[in-house]
This record gives C-alpha cells, structure tokens and sequence, in this order.
C-alpha cells in the first residue's frame, strides 16, 4: 500500500444506521492504511445547489481521495464534491442514481445485482464484527424489525412467535433489541403480553456498539426476517440464528434470501426450535470491501 496518507470525506445524512456502515468501512480502512477523516453534512448541497455553491469554500478543506457516503441523501453531495475537488466516490447501498455516475459502489448481494466494474457485491451491510467464539449457550437474543414494504407487521403474530421461542427454551436468558422501525405500540404491546420476564433494549436508548456486542455473547438469536442486515451481522458474528416469520406483501429479494440461507443451513428454518446450523460465517465485510479500495487505488 502506498505511503501517503489517504484523505477521506465521510458524507453524512444523519441516519444512524447508513453511518454506522461508513464508519465500519472507514475503521477498516484506517488499520490498514494511513488515513485522515474530514467528516461533512450530506444535506448542504441539497437544497439550491447552485446557488449555494457560490458561498461555499472548499479551499480551507483538504481535497479528497476517497469520498464515502451511504444513503440516498449523500449522493449529489458526494457527485458534485467529486466535480469541485476531484477524489473517487464510494457509494454503499444500492444509489438511486446510475451506479455508473460512482466509482465504486458497495451493494448487497440480495438487491440481485450482477457483479462488474464499478460493483462490489456484500454479504448484505457493511460490518465490522468478527467471530470472536466469545458465545455463552445460556444467552438469547431475540431482535425485531419493524414496518417493511416487503412484509407485512402484525403485533399479535409477532408476540405469539416470541412466546413460543421463550416457552421452549427455558434454560436460555434472552434479551429483546427493537430497531428503528419498530412501532412504538408494538413495544407497549409486547411488554404487556409476554409471558415471561424480558428485558427490551430500544434502539433509541442503547449505546452505540451494543448490538455488536450482544451479538458476540449471544449463542443463539431469533430474528424478524425483514431485518436481513442483522441476520447477516449475526451470521458474520457465528451466532445460530433463526428467522421470526412475517407474512410477505409479494415474493421479494428479502423473502428470496432468507429462503438460500435456510436451504444453505446458515440459518435455521421457521419453527422456534434451535437446530444445528453450518459452522460457517461471512468474513468480515468491512476489511473485504476496505481491502479491495486500498488494492484498486492506493497500492505502492
């Protein structure tokens, strides 16, 4: 790798989720290169761009080498940082503008992409967990998504599956992680209709890494099959996993999915029951996608 530091913009749109894949991304990369982050608000070009860009001095801001953004709201952003200072936009997540307008562009494999130039398939989002085979069989995770428009939410069917999973396993001490589309009457609900004790962690209200680090600790997680970041972030992280069903709106890319992980044996079937899956897992993505810019771009 080259020995000049890497200068990276890291375009922001305030979604904690679509950061947190940049940041992984930019963690990976600065362990194996030397790099320095200048971080910007994705929204400044938005609204009157052209107009706006007469007051804005890039002079005082070291140009780019890298410019990094995920969300749709980052985009014009990173094309017209890109036009005024030069740099090689990466883009996460599938853009709703032409990939080809991106350098490089980091999609999942499930939005059914082919891979080519300019495209870098994932094992779904960008993380950075390992499988660090910290797990404890008497820890369970349970983690709910929420409103999709592939599946439809149903309190009720939700809880009943919950239910059954805690009935059948009662030596395992479990814990509950909401998401950001969870509806806030679900939790209500649930906290009501449980049969057994739990606690709920909301999303709002845990710090930062939680997630990560329950997912390392706990051998054993249920997950509402719409949240199929999490699922990949679970499989990355070695724990066994099984999908909480929700009834579909159509036959998408999500369902398709989680289908090949069954039919793989990286995750378990819709039962409840727990059940030997394959001792495999996904490297993790972070490094691989960090890896593949520093030996595109930036090797000696």
């Amino acid at each position: 790798m080259r020995s000049a530091k890497i200068n990276i913009w890291l375009i922001m749109d305030g979604k904690r989720g679509h950061e947190k894949q940049s940041e992984y991304l930019v963690q990976a990369l600065q362990n194996l290169a030397d790099i320095e982050i200048i971080k910007m608000d994705g929204m400044f070009l938005k609204p009157f761009i052209s107009k706006f860009l007469r007051f804005f001095n890039f002079d005082s801001i070291k140009k780019p080498d890298l410019i990094i953004g995920a969300g749709h709201a980052t985009h014009l952003s990173m094309i017209f940082s890109k036009i005024l200072n030069g740099g090689k936009t990466v883009v996460i997540m599938k853009p709703s503008l032409p990939h080809s307008w991106f350098d490089l562009c980091f999609i999942p494999k499930h939005d059914g992409l082919p891979e080519k130039p300019g495209i870098f398939l994932t094992n779904g989002s960008i993380n950075n967990i390992e499988n660090e085979k910290k797990h404890n069989k008497s820890k369970g995770l349970i983690v709910l998504g929420g409103k999709s428009k592939h599946f439809n939410w149903d309190n009720q069917v939700v809880i009943d599956q919950i239910n059954n999973i805690v009935v059948q396993h009662p030596k395992i001490r479990f814990k509950i992680a909401t998401s950001r589309r969870t509806p806030k009457d679900f939790i209500d609900h649930l906290d009501d209709n449980l049969k057994k004790n739990i606690p709920i962690y909301e999303y709002e209200k845990v710090k930062k890494n939680w997630f990560m680090e329950e997912a390392k600790l706990s051998k054993f997680a249920w997950v509402t099959e719409d949240s199929i970041s999490m699922i990949y972030e679970l499989i990355a992280s070695g724990s066994n996993i099984t999908p909480i069903r929700l009834k579909n709106k159509n036959d998408s890319k999500i369902s398709n999915e989680i289908s090949r992980l069954v039919n793989t044996g990286l995750i378990s079937a819709y039962d409840g029951k727990r059940k030997k899956t394959n001792n495999l897992s996904f490297n993790n993505e972070a490094k691989r996608c960090a890896n593949f810019i520093l030996n595109k771009w930036f090797k000696s």
